[in-house]
């Protein structure tokens, strides 16, 4: 018979599935002594409300008070876009008023050379989802 196989690594702060990094992302975020733990590959927890920042299928965790940086959603006045400098509160902004300029702006600049979503975004990837469902809901519920 054979053994089943191991779930995913969840998140020991909060139960939830995380986002897998990689050692690129996790270089930007974490200082090397507070990742040494972690080895190669993480995951990101983007619970806003769970204090665990990075962690591993091992049980090792980097807290979000030790990253280098604010990051969304553990700060929610650290920008959504890391990239662009575009925060939460703008979209939502935005979106109130029905304003799609901002947002529409920021998609096309996630297409050029200046997205950097590997080292900027705590999680390594474009912010462009979670930039439009926070807008769809603002905005829908108007």
């Amino acid at each position: 018979m054979k053994d089943p196989e191991p779930g995913e690594p969840r998140c020991p702060g909060c139960g939830g599935l995380g986002e897998p990094v990689g050692p690129t992302t996790m270089d930007a975020h974490v200082a090397a002594a507070a990742r040494a733990p972690l080895g190669a590959s993480a995951f990101y927890c983007a619970d806003a409300s769970c204090r665990t920042a990075y962690f591993n299928a091992w049980g090792a965790a980097v807290p979000a008070d030790q990253l280098t940086g604010s990051a969304w959603p553990k700060d929610p006045e650290a920008p959504i876009c890391p990239c662009f400098g575009m925060k939460a509160a703008e979209v939502l902004s935005d979106a109130r008023e029905g304003r799609k300029e901002r947002v529409k702006a920021l998609v096309e600049k996630s297409r050029g050379p200046q997205a950097k979503c590997a080292t900027s975004a705590p999680d390594g990837v474009c912010c462009v989802p979670k930039v439009m469902r926070l807008f769809r809901e603002a905005f829908d519920a108007r």
